[in-house]
């Protein structure tokens, strides 16, 4: 030890030397008075090797002007610093391998003197295992991307020749019918229904696999223009059932316009299909609630038990025979996608026979 800060450094030492953590202490010139034993294997340099050098021999060439600077910075301002600084540094070994290293600084009064005393972890692996993490991710990216291009692409295709089916089958029906006996136009009707819903799923799987290949900019959305909207498209529905569709004051947020309308047209389409045998009535409402809106759908329909509550969000997740209640499973699905894109949440509250509550949460835009 140094005799310069005497024997205070050297009670000092002992206690440090038994910390599992490599320490560094330095003085107001930069070099280093002490260190300990797991400093030592860190930098593979023996105590008498480091003690008195700068403590740039422990950074690479390229980096010494800007530790050194910041190094100078922080001990002029240690008599007013209280606390410690923790930075990302990169560290040289003895032998001249490069790392990078966790580094707490604090600063020390020892006799009358400031030092720096800095606690290094090395955290390579921790480095490599995000770069790893990072690499799977943009991976996974790269294929969940390729996989929607081809199914937009796919179902994209699919729709001009399920067209052509179903108009021949129409020809057939209104040409050829009362040629065939009762069997023969039962099994044409089949298979009209049956290419009709093929149509509805390649529709579903389209609008889904849209969502983020056709990504657009947000833009500040009027959701009660999205909702006036809605309700427009439906109206066929609304007239039919008789229904009550009604809001509350709705606010502007960011988003994708088309994607929200097709967020609220799956959710009202929704509460008209699975309607109880009471007139349907629906009420969709918008309040405040820590930096976000929460949206609520409520109606008064069938209800869902809570066993299959989480169930309905993934794609192709039926809970009703297509004899009963007609659909393609994806309209949910493709109204949770939608919601995730634009930072939000959605989720359903509800009891069989009871109705059900479709809430969802966008994140509050600056000017409503």
């Amino acid at each position: 030890m140094t005799p310069r800060i005497g024997r205070t450094v050297g009670q000092l030492a002992a206690i440090i030397d038994a910390i599992p953590t490599a320490l560094v202490m330095v003085d107001g010139n930069l070099r280093i008075e002490l260190l300990n034993a797991q400093a030592e294997l860190l930098y593979g340099y023996s105590r008498g090797e480091l003690q008195g050098a700068t403590i740039e021999v422990l950074v690479p060439p390229r980096f010494r002007e800007e530790y050194l600077s910041f190094g100078e910075s922080f001990l002029q301002a240690a008599p007013t610093r209280t606390g410690s600084e923790i930075r990302e540094f990169i560290c040289l070994r003895k032998n001249g391998d490069e790392f990078p290293a966790k580094i707490g600084i604090s600063s020390v009064m020892i006799d009358d003197s400031f030092f720096v005393l800095a606690s290094i972890n090395d955290i390579a692996e921790r480095k490599q295992s995000e770069a790893s993490l990072r690499q799977a991710i943009e991976a996974l990216e790269r294929s969940n991307m390729e996989l929607q291009r081809f199914a937009y692409a796919a179902s994209h295709d699919l729709q001009t020749p399920m067209r052509s089916i179903a108009s021949f089958i129409q020809l057939l029906q209104e040409n050829y019918s009362n040629q065939l006996d009762q069997r023969g136009r039962d099994w044409m009707r089949r298979t009209f229904e049956s290419v009709k819903q093929l149509q509805a799923l390649v529709r579903d799987l389209l609008e889904y696999s849209s969502v983020d290949a056709q990504a657009r900019p947000f833009e500040a959305v009027s959701m009660r223009d999205v909702f006036d909207h809605v309700v427009d498209l439906l109206s066929a529905s609304i007239a039919e059932t008789h229904a009550q569709i009604e809001s509350g004051a709705l606010p502007v947020v960011q988003g994708n316009r088309t994607q929200l309308v097709q967020l609220l047209l799956n959710l009202l389409d929704n509460a008209l299909k699975y309607r109880s045998a009471a007139v349907p009535e629906i009420r969709v409402t918008a309040t405040l609630e820590n930096d976000e809106w929460l949206f609520a759908v409520r109606d008064n329909g069938i209800g869902i038990s809570e066993r299959y509550q989480r169930r309905i969000f993934e794609p192709f997740q039926r809970l009703h025979e297509q004899r009963e209640i007609p659909g393609t499973g994806i309209g949910l699905a493709t109204c949770s996608r939608v919601v995730q894109r634009h930072g939000g949440k959605i989720w359903v509250e509800s009891e069989p026979g009871r109705g059900s509550v479709f809430y969802f949460t966008l994140p509050q835009e600056a000017e409503s």
